[in-house]
């Protein structure tokens, strides 16, 4: 059969046919990439022409400070003799650079009364967009200080008393874990992987506690008996008396500030630990070829004076949960994860001596900061070191299943270097059969009936937490000058069949004074009448 071939002239009319044709699939890609273009123009572009005609952060007058705790150091490693360091959450438009800013503090002993200039630092960006952050103040004063004050500034100088503390000078364990503050917590399986596991491997729990459902609250209390966790309120910020009205905080600080509260921690720790670690409750770090925590820190840092911190690598997983105490396993919680495809930010795990202040996943003040270990050499830069061979075991998502019929697994590999097992066989059967021993204690044994058994506050937290600011990160649209990370308008409903526990505390408010107010608490204590709220 002959080919066949179209005449030239029907060839140019089929083809000019589809000449000015539009592929609808075509037209939403290009519409999606020009808004796309558009959206970062505005949020990211415009601020920052915006920002060359003003300044990003005015001046104002009578803002707010809440002081959440001050330490007075008799001795210091890093601090010097007769140390205050102040941790507070303050508005950084008070001054256009708040570490600028003139802070008097008045020391007094027996024999003396000293006026110092206190040296602000903070760990924030000061072009966050979170008003209020973390102000760490510290300064020197004389042997045997009895008050500490802070003064005004403006034509009429006030004074205003605030309380201080002393630091621990021993602890439990040379290794402290400071976790971050939990608020409507009920996952207590959780807590029982990360007490556990912590307490094989060489290290005392430093629990913040804002809000936990009562029966999860009184497993942790029996812990706390036998001298195997440490709790702490974590007060919900409040001014009890102002002058006009004012920028509510916890709204508009990061993520409840945690901030803060790990700093409070490596404040209260730091003369008596080697390590401190950075850590949430569902991070979960396990030793690589090493008995403890100690052990794997010193053979990490290796003397060195070049390293600021040790930063690992959070890699999420999802597994299983049982909801009764006598079925608990972490073999079967370890055997059971799978690796999920996403990480999040690291942690870090520090020598305090080298510390005043840390974020929420290493300090922002200690990179690249130049140490002079002789007048006579060349400075040295601080910097993290990520170690690579390991990385934190992250308990993302757990599963209820049913406790008769609890699948059987494998050990996942370290996800570090992907090679070695996550845990020794071993190590596991250890971890297990202290926890069994510890759960048929009566006094834990009784709690089982009223854990929770099913996941209320999770789920709303979770979900929260990713409207707020989790599917921004992972889109990679979060600008900290654009958007304050926080979830304190998470909605959470309360059940009367789940009562919960609250911090809470006596609540002052210094005179008022200019530009700052400052106000704080004292004689902190859990409630059990406010129930899960933040």
């Amino acid at each position: 059969m002959e080919p066949y071939f179209l005449p030239m002239t029907s060839t140019i009319v089929s083809l000019q046919k589809y000449r000015f044709k539009v592929h609808p699939i075509r037209v939403v890609k290009l519409l999606a990439l020009l808004s796309s273009v558009i959206i970062y123009f505005l949020l990211k572009i415009m601020p920052r022409f915006q920002s060359q005609s003003e300044p990003e952060v005015q001046l104002f007058q009578n803002t707010h400070t809440f002081i959440h705790s001050a330490y007075y150091f008799p001795v210091s490693k890093s601090l010097g003799s007769n140390a205050v360091a102040i941790v507070t959450t303050m508005n950084k438009r008070t001054a256009s650079d708040i570490t600028n800013y003139k802070m008097n503090l008045i020391g007094t002993s027996r024999t003396a009364r000293w006026l110092k200039e206190a040296t602000l630092t903070t760990e924030h960006a000061l072009n966050d967009r979170c008003d209020y952050s973390l102000i760490t103040a510290q300064s020197n004063f004389m042997h045997q200080m009895h008050t500490l004050e802070i003064e005004s500034e403006g034509i009429y100088v006030k004074y205003f008393q605030i309380p201080f503390k002393t630091p621990k000078y021993s602890a439990p364990k040379p290794v402290v874990f400071c976790v971050s503050p939990q608020f409507a917590a009920e996952q207590w399986q959780t807590f029982l992987v990360q007490l556990h596991v912590s307490k094989r491997y060489g290290a005392h729990l430093q629990l913040y506690v804002v809000s936990m459902v009562e029966s999860y609250f009184n497993l942790i209390k029996e812990y706390e008996k036998l001298g195997l966790v440490s709790i702490e309120p974590w007060l919900t910020i409040k001014f009890p008396v102002t002058d006009g009205p004012y920028l509510e905080p916890n709204r508009n600080v990061e993520l409840r500030n945690q901030a803060a509260a790990h700093t409070d921690c490596l404040l209260m720790y730091k003369e008596s630990v080697s390590f401190v670690g950075i850590l949430d409750m569902d991070d979960i770090l396990i030793p690589t070829n090493a008995n403890s925590y100690y052990e794997e820190f010193e053979r990490e840092y290796a003397g060195s004076w070049e390293i600021s911190a040790l930063h690992y690598d959070k890699f999420d997983y999802t597994t299983i949960k049982t909801g009764e105490l006598k079925s608990q396993s972490i073999t079967s919680i370890v055997k059971n994860s799978r690796r999920l495809r996403t990480k999040d930010a690291g942690k870090s795990f520090l020598r305090p001596e080298r510390f005043n202040s840390t974020w929420s996943h290493y300090s922002r003040n200690s990179d690249r900061k130049p140490i002079y270990l002789s007048p006579h050499h060349e400075p040295i830069f601080w910097q993290r070191k990520l170690v690579s061979n390991n990385g934190i075991y992250h308990l993302k998502k757990m599963f209820y299943v049913n406790s008769t019929s609890v699948p059987g697994g494998a050990l996942p590999v370290n996800p570090g270097d992907n090679i070695t097992a996550l845990i020794s066989e071993q190590h596991l059967r250890e971890i297990d059969e202290d926890m069994k021993k510890m759960l048929t204690r009566p006094e834990i044994a009784n709690l089982s009936a009223s854990l929770p058994k099913d996941d209320f506050y999770m789920d709303i937290v979770f979900s929260c937490y990713n409207e707020s600011f989790y599917h921004i990160r992972d889109t990679q649209w979060l600008y900290n000058d654009i958007t304050c990370v926080n979830a304190f308008n998470c909605e959470l409903p309360q059940r009367e069949d789940m009562p919960c526990i609250h911090s809470d505390a006596t609540y002052h408010s210094g005179p008022s004074m200019w530009p700052i107010t400052y106000h704080y608490a004292t004689d902190s204590f859990f409630s059990s009448d406010i129930g899960c709220y933040q």
